[in-house]
Formats: structure tokens, C-alpha cells, sequence
């Protein structure tokens, strides 16, 4: 089978494009089964649903060129004339058997030009398997942040759980000496119970992302994946004009362009069909009236006046130029849609750098202070609680940026074909 060089390369492309995730985690039970997303990307590309149909439509391409190649089959014909004349030559004692062996031959590069169509809808076949491919592996990086989000989440709400634990256990000791009344310590064993709730809704839902990342590959009951991979630090990106300078290799691009090749193909089908075909034959013929033999040799052409095929041509120029003009269109949206959206990327970047260089760490700092301060009741409940809540806040808020960094940047790659090579270089191990 025939697969388009351009169309493998898009395969590559996802699987370098999105390994782009910090190795950190490790497996933490006996039944969790860490997954790297390289991994994740193979099991997707070999065992996905999805895309079992389209090898079966490749094979009919293929199929379809290697019958735009082949020669019109001669035609044997028998002719049999001056039957059941009047005596002598009543019955078939004057007939006149002829037997001829006639092929076409196509002018106008027929075959040639039949067999470019078959290969350009080959070619655009291949694109689109290569399409799918690539849509079903942007959705398994989607998946795979997602089941990395939810591992995250779920490391919060045990720490989360930790520092309820400890606040309480400060609020027991302050009851115990007298120091606080038993309503703080009420207050803080809600919290703490409120945080055992919350971990548990983290490990459903990392739970349900594992399952829906191992649906990929056709998995159904897969609950205990771990990410082989953190979603910080974030990886640098290249800059716009590097982005512009790869628009004509985007996947749209390359399949509307696949698209354009296959009309120009069929013009010039349409173009060659214009021409006249010979019709050259060569027989016998038998005269029982005389018992004679004789050689017959045939030429035959069809006498267009005007070119019968004019329509098709006119049909076949308007859909290249439709196509153009589509591609034109696309590409120019294209290039807004990328501006946008890396303008977007960047935003979420710079304030993820601003949550976690200088948010965050003041948020800690001010919690650990408070926290001591009110084991020593220099602080009361209400600050502890309000502290607590905005590191907490600011760390969901951290987590959430970098999903979506990633997803962005995902979607970017998904839209330009092309991973962001600059993100190799941030991958380091802990």
C-alpha cells in the first residue's frame, strides 16, 4: 500500500510535538500503573477505535489507482451476414462470417492523466488518515494534562489535608490549656473533615481521567493510571514569526493543498478527454457462396464537431478555482487564529510565572507565620482560616495556569503541525 511521505511525517510530528511534560512521578501502590505520554501516544496510535476504518479507505485508493492504470481491453467481435437469402443462396449457404479483434487507443495522455487523479486522491486519503491521527493524538495529550492536573490536585488536597490535621491538633492543645474556647476546635474538625472529603473527590477524579485517557486505546475499566510526567516547569516557546514561518506546513494547509493537486489533476483528465480516441481492428472474413477468405483492417474515429467534454473542463476549472480561493482564506484566518491564540498562550504563561515566583511563596511564608503565631495565640482562628485559604486558592490557581499552558500549547502544535522544539531543552529530571 502507498502511504504519502507528507502524511507520515504529521505522525512524527505529534509524537515529538507533545513531549514536552517534566518526568517526575512514580507509581505510589502495588496497583497503579505509571503511563509516560510517549506511551500514552503509542497504545492511542495502535489501539484506537477510531481509526481502524481508515487503512480500509487507503487500500481502496490504492485499489483505485491500479485501475486508473490499466489499458482499455480489445473487443472481439462476429459478424455474420446474407442469411436466409433466396436461392442459391438460401440458409446460411451465402452468409458471410467476419471475426475481428479491435482495441481502442487513447490519445490525449489519457492514462496518465487518469492515473494522477487516482494517485491525488490517494494522496489526499492519506492526508486525512493522517488528519484523524493526529486529531486522536492531540486528544491523548489533552488526556494525559488532564490525568497530570489530577494528580496534581490530588497531592494538594492530601497536603491540604495535612495542614487541616495539624490545625487542629494546635486547636486541641489551645482547648486543652484553656487558651481557646471548644468552638475553634469544632470549627477546625469541620475542616479537617470537609478536607478528607475533598480527597476523596481528587481520587475519583483522577480516577475518571485515567479511565478516559486509557478509553484511547480502547481500555474500558482502567482507573489507576499515574502520569509519568509533571506539568512544571513550563516549557519556552518560540517566538510568533518562528510560528508564521511554519503556517504552510499546518495540517489544514497541507490537506486543502493535497485538495488543490487532486483538482488540477482531474482539469487535466477532463482536458485530455477532450481528445479524440482511435478504435483500430483487424479480422477475417469467410464467403461460404465462394469458399474465399479474405483480411479486413479497421480505423475508426468519433468526428467531434466541438469539444463534447466541454462542460467537464468548465466544471473542473470553476472547482480548482474554488479551491484556490478557499486555501487563500484559510490560510489568512489561519494566521489570525495563531496570533490569538498565542497571544493567549503567553498571557497564561506570564501569569503562571507571576502565581508561582511571587504569589505563591509570599502566600506560604504568611501561612507558616500565622500558623505558628496562632499555636502561640498571637493570631486568631479567623486569620489562620483566611491564610489558609488564600495559599490554597493560590495553589489551585498554579495548578489550573499550568494545565491550561499546556493545553494551549497543544492546540497550537495541533493547528501548525509542528512541535515547539525550544520545549525539548526545558525537560529535566528531579
Amino acid at each position: 500500500m502507498h502511504y504519502p511521505p507528507r502524511g507520515r511525517a504529521l505522525v512524527v510530528v505529534a509524537l515529538l510535538g507533545g513531549m514536552a511534560l517534566v518526568p517526575l512521578y512514580a507509581a505510589t501502590t502495588a496497583d497503579a500503573q505509571t503511563v509516560s505520554l510517549p506511551d500514552a501516544l503509542h497504545r492511542t496510535l495502535e489501539q484506537n477505535p477510531a481509526l481502524a476504518a481508515f487503512p480500509y479507505r487507503l487500500r481502496a485508493a490504492d485499489a483505485n489507482v491500479l485501475q486508473a492504470s490499466l489499458r482499455p481491453s480489445p473487443a472481439l467481435s462476429l459478424e455474420i451476414e446474407n442469411l436466409a437469402g433466396d436461392a442459391p443462396a438460401d440458409g446460411i449457404n451465402a452468409a458471410e462470417v467476419t471475426l475481428a479483434l479491435s482495441q481502442i487507443i487513447e490519445l490525449g495522455d489519457k492514462r496518465h492523466q487518469r492515473t494522477g487523479v487516482a494517485s491525488a486522491a490517494l494522496d489526499s486519503a492519506g492526508i486525512a488518515y493522517e488528519q484523524a491521527r493526529l486529531d486522536v493524538l492531540g486528544d491523548a495529550v489533552s488526556r494525559y494534562v488532564a490525568l497530570a492536573q489530577a494528580h496534581s490536585r490530588l497531592a494538594l488536597s492530601k497536603q491540604t489535608l495535612t495542614l487541616a490535621q495539624q490545625a487542629e491538633q494546635a486547636a486541641q492543645r489551645r482547648v486543652n490549656a484553656g487558651a481557646a474556647p471548644s468552638s475553634e476546635l469544632m470549627r477546625l474538625t469541620l475542616s479537617r473533615q470537609q478536607a478528607e472529603i475533598d480527597l476523596r473527590r481528587a481520587e475519583l477524579l483522577q480516577q475518571s481521567a485515567s479511565q478516559r485517557l486509557a478509553a484511547l486505546w480502547g481500555e474500558s475499566d482502567q482507573d489507576s493510571l499515574l502520569p509519568a510526567s509533571s506539568l512544571t516547569p513550563l516549557p519556552s516557546l518560540p517566538s510568533l514569526a518562528e510560528i508564521h514561518a511554519r503556517l504552510d506546513q499546518t495540517p489544514t494547509l497541507l490537506a486543502m493543498a493535497s485538495e488543490t493537486r487532486l483538482r488540477e489533476a482531474q482539469l487535466r483528465l477532463a482536458e485530455a478527454n477532450s481528445s479524440r480516441d482511435l478504435t483500430v481492428s483487424v479480422g477475417a472474413r469467410h464467403d461460404r457462396l465462394s469458399d474465399s477468405n479474405s483480411l479486413l483492417v479497421g480505423l475508426s474515429m468519433p468526428l467531434n464537431l466541438r469539444n463534447p467534454n466541454r462542460g467537464n473542463e468548465a466544471s473542473a476549472r470553476a472547482a480548482l478555482a474554488e479551491s484556490e480561493a478557499l486555501m487563500q482564506a484559510r490560510r489568512t484566518e489561519l494566521v489570525a487564529v495563531l496570533s490569538e491564540q498565542y497571544r493567549a498562550l503567553l498571557m497564561t504563561q506570564e501569569e503562571y510565572e507571576l502565581v508561582e515566583s511571587r504569589a505563591l511563596p509570599l502566600a506560604r511564608q504568611l501561612y507558616e507565620d500565622i500558623e505558628v503565631g496562632y499555636r502561640a495565640g498571637r493570631y486568631s482562628l479567623l486569620e489562620l482560616i483566611t491564610a489558609r485559604q488564600e495559599r490554597l486558592a493560590l495553589e489551585q490557581r498554579a495548578i489550573e495556569l499550568a494545565g491550561r499552558f499546556h493545553l494551549q500549547r497543544n492546540e497550537l502544535e495541533r493547528l501548525t503541525g509542528q512541535p515547539f522544539s525550544a520545549a525539548g531543552a526545558q525537560e529535566t529530571r528531579p
